[in-house]
C-alpha cells in the first residue's frame, strides 16, 4: 500500500474504510516543538473548505515532523496532495509547508468533477512574496496564478498578515471567493481540534465509497449520522479514537458487533494491519460507537513504517 493510497483511498483495502484515521496518523508519539502564536486576523479554515467534501483532514506539521523527522514528513504530505504534473505547483508546495504549522485539506465527493479540493495552510509566509510573482487586491488579499490548465491547484491565496495561505483548484475557486467575502459554507466539516491529526467524514461519501466495493459491510454501517477521528501523543505513545454517532441505539449496536469480528479479522494479519487491530477496543455507549487504539514501542514503529511505505501488508 502507498502512502497516497491511505489518504485518498477507502478503496484499496476493508481495513482502511475501519482504519485510515489510526494509520494516518503514527506521528505522534513524540511532544511537539511550541507553537507560533496564534495569527491576528485568519480565515476560518472550514469556511474555504469546500461543501462537496467527503473527508477534511487537519494536520499539526509540527508534530508529523518531530516523530518521522522533517523531509520523510515533507514528502508524505506532498504524497497526500493532488497537484498535478506542475513542478512550479509541487515546488511553492514545498516551500509553503516548510513554513506552515498547520494544514487542513479535503478529500473530494466520488462524482467531484476536481481531482483535489482546497488546502489551508497556516505558519508564516511572509518571505514567499520574493519568490514569486504575487497579484494584490484592494482588500489585502495576494494571489497567485498557478500553471494553465493545470489539473491540480490553480490559485494561491495569501491572506493579510502573511500567516494563512488557501490553495484551490479551478472547480472551487467561486468557493473559496465567496469564503474571502466573508459568506459562511453551509455545513462544512471541521475536524476536531486536538491531536496531531484529526479528521471529521461526511457518513454519505464515505458509505459510497466503501460500498462500492464491500457492500454487505457498509450495509451495517447506514445510520451513522457523525464520523470523527484523531491522534495525539501521551507520554512517549500515541492514541487514536474513532467515533461514530448513529441514528439509534439498534444500529449502534449492529455495527459494534460488525466491528468486533473484522478487528478480530484484522487482528491475525501482519505487520501494521495486525498490529493496529490487536491493540484496538471497540466500545459502544447507547448511539455512540468508539474505536480505541493506543501503540507503543514495536507497535508504534510498525505503523510507522506503513505510513511511509515500507510494509502496510494490507
Amino acid at each position: 500500500m502507498t502512502r497516497r493510497a491511505l489518504l485518498t483511498g477507502f478503496r484499496p483495502r476493508a481495513s482502511v474504510f475501519l482504519g485510515a484515521a489510526l494509520a494516518l496518523a503514527c506521528a505522534t508519539a513524540a511532544r511537539p516543538p511550541a507553537r507560533p502564536p496564534a495569527p491576528s486576523r485568519v480565515l476560518a479554515p472550514e469556511l474555504a473548505l469546500s461543501d462537496g467534501l467527503d473527508v477534511a483532514v487537519r494536520v499539526d506539521i509540527a508534530a508529523l515532523g518531530a516523530e518521522l523527522g522533517q523531509a520523510p514528513a515533507r514528502e508524505f504530505l506532498l504524497d497526500a496532495l493532488s497537484l498535478g504534473d506542475s513542478e512550479r505547483a509541487t515546488q511553492l508546495l514545498g516551500r509553503s509547508l516548510d513554513r506552515a504549522a498547520l494544514l487542513w485539506f479535503g478529500l473530494p465527493m466520488p462524482r467531484a468533477s476536481a481531482a483535489s479540493s482546497v488546502l489551508v495552510l497556516r505558519g508564516h509566509f511572509s518571505d514567499l512574496a520574493e519568490e514569486a510573482d504575487w497579484s494584490r487586491r484592494d482588500s489585502g488579499v495576494e494571489q497567485l496564478e498557478l500553471d494553465a490548465g493545470n489539473p491540480g491547484y490553480a490559485r494561491v491565496y495569501r491572506l493579510p498578515g502573511d500567516e494563512q495561505l488557501l490553495w484551490a483548484p479551478s472547480d472551487e475557486l467561486p468557493s473559496v471567493e465567496r469564503a474571502i467575502a466573508g459568506s459562511v459554507a453551509e455545513a462544512a466539516l471541521r475536524p476536531p481540534e486536538r491531536g496531531a491529526v484529526s479528521i471529521a467524514a461526511r457518513p454519505a461519501g464515505v458509505l459510497e465509497r466503501a460500498g462500492a466495493r464491500y457492500p454487505e459491510l457498509t450495509e451495517h454501517f447506514r445510520g451513522v449520522r457523525r464520523i470523527e477521528a484523531f491522534a495525539e501523543p501521551t507520554a512517549g505513545m500515541w492514541r487514536a479514537d474513532l467515533t461514530l454517532d448513529f441514528d439509534t441505539a439498534t444500529q449502534a449496536a449492529d455495527a459494534s458487533a460488525v466491528l468486533e469480528r473484522l478487528r478480530q479479522t484484522l487482528a491475525e494479519r501482519r505487520c501494521a494491519i495486525g498490529v493496529v487491530a490487536r491493540a484496538v477496543a471497540v466500545t459502544r455507549f447507547e448511539r455512540d460507537v468508539r474505536v480505541q487504539t493506543v501503540l507503543i514501542g514495536p507497535e508504534l514503529e510498525a505503523v510507522k513504517a506503513c505510513v511511509l511505505g515500507e510494509g502496510c501488508c494490507a
